[in-house]
């Protein structure tokens, strides 16, 4: 299993938009450098929140991950403190989505923590077509879908790394330049956030929560995309499951060596389905906690929009961003969790359209049968006790979200 250092993680990144570039120049579909799952990994890596076994093994990143962590702790308790000093409704209501926010980063840079070897083992597990069922291939029809999923997992990185740099410049300028004041609303020992008293500790203090604001945001970027490779290499694994299926019904072989090569890829249906319950188990602390901060970060959002709209526009404007930017990250979530369940039951599809199955042996027709049985029971990426990320649960979320907000448009 590959188990990569510092060093080699920042050579991989050096060459992430020149292989991404190689890839996307193809004319006709050839082999992908390596899975876009890989970048991911390196760039957690690089930002200290990826102790697996060889990193932890160095006391330096070590020390390092856990002052990551106990810096983002740090700022959310001043966050909390600072709660009890909003003046109105709007300033508790921003005072909240940031609480909010900052407790969703913090869980899950500690579950990328505790999980970075079992990361490992799944990245290791999504390369199983290429190393154990067809190695060497040269399929145009796989080699499609996988420079596909490539180049969708690529560019989702880059536009998502561009926009996070954009909402981190619209966001934490703007109270600097318009108010004076910290990027969040914070409390710190010696009223050292009022620029008025101490304005040499507010610098240093605006300096370093800034830096760690950055940092903050590229980290929940990584780790959301963490999860959505995962989900998006779950997917392309089923529809190379689907194509292989299919072409069981072109080969013109005794049953004997039908039942050998349906053999080895019921043996991908296996793994596949054994890989969706490591994940699960993997990620569930951190599905949990992003339903509920999306559920909270939207409802939060839209509530203060429609309050600051009369009142203060500048506010009812960043607010409309911060609910954007939780509109997406769900999507983002919802939508690939959707691509899993969908093509998860293409596979009972897939077993059924093996050309004249119906004529084999009654072991292999037997043998078949229980495919298309079992694939029609959905794979699900599921926060439990909560819900599975897919359209359903998103559009639960909303309508959730819309029955909060009408109780509390009411009671006001």
């Amino acid at each position: 299993m590959v188990d990569s250092g510092y060093q080699s993680n920042l050579s991989l990144m050096r060459k992430f938009l020149d292989e991404f570039r190689s890839v996307l120049k193809q004319e006709t579909p050839g082999p992908i450098p390596r899975l876009a799952f890989n970048y991911v990994r390196a760039c957690l890596s690089l930002l200290c929140l990826y102790p697996n076994r060889k990193l932890a093994s160095l006391s330096l990143y070590r020390w390092l991950n856990w002052f990551i962590m106990c810096n983002v702790m740090n700022a959310f308790v001043t966050m909390v403190l600072a709660l009890p000093e909003s003046k109105n409704v709007i300033e508790m209501g921003d005072d909240m989505v940031w609480i909010s926010g900052m407790g969703l980063i913090f869980t899950k840079m500690f579950y990328m923590h505790l999980r970075c070897d079992k990361i490992d083992e799944l990245v290791w597990d999504f390369d199983y077509y290429n190393r154990e069922l067809r190695p060497n291939h040269n399929d145009e029809e796989v080699l499609g879908w996988q420079r596909l999923c490539y180049l969708v997992e690529s560019g989702l990185y880059i536009n998502c790394f561009c926009l996070v740099n954009f909402f981190s410049a619209a966001v934490f300028l703007q109270p600097l330049i318009i108010e004076g004041k910290l990027p969040f609303h914070s409390i710190w020992p010696f009223q050292w956030h009022r620029i008025d008293l101490h304005p040499h500790m507010f610098w240093s203090l605006y300096l370093w929560l800034s830096v760690t604001s950055q940092h903050n945001l590229m980290s929940i970027l990584m780790v959301d995309m963490c999860g959505i490779s995962t989900f998006m290499q779950t997917a392309l694994n089923l529809k190379l499951l689907c194509i292989e299926l299919r072409k069981l019904g072109e080969m013109r072989v005794s049953d004997a060596r039908f039942r050998e090569e349906f053999y080895r890829v019921v043996r991908f249906h296996q793994h596949i389905i054994k890989v969706v319950e490591k994940a699960n188990r993997a990620f569930n602390g951190a599905f949990n906690a992003q339903l509920m901060a999306s559920f909270a970060l939207i409802s939060i959002s839209t509530f203060e929009t429609m309050v600051a709209a009369a009142v203060d526009p500048k506010m009812a404007a960043k607010f409309v961003l911060l609910m954007v930017v939780a509109f997406t990250q769900l999507s983002l979530w919802c939508i690939s969790g959707t691509l899993v369940y969908t093509q998860s039951l293409e596979v009972a599809q897939a077993a059924f359209d093996i050309t004249d199955w119906h004529t084999k042996a009654p072991a292999i027709q037997r043998d078949i049968s229980f495919v298309i049985l079992r694939a029609q029971k959905p794979l699900m990426y599921v926060a439990e006790p909560f819900l599975p990320f897919t359209l359903g649960t998103y559009m639960l979320v909303l309508k959730n979200c819309y029955r909060l907000l009408a109780l509390m448009q009411e009671s006001m």
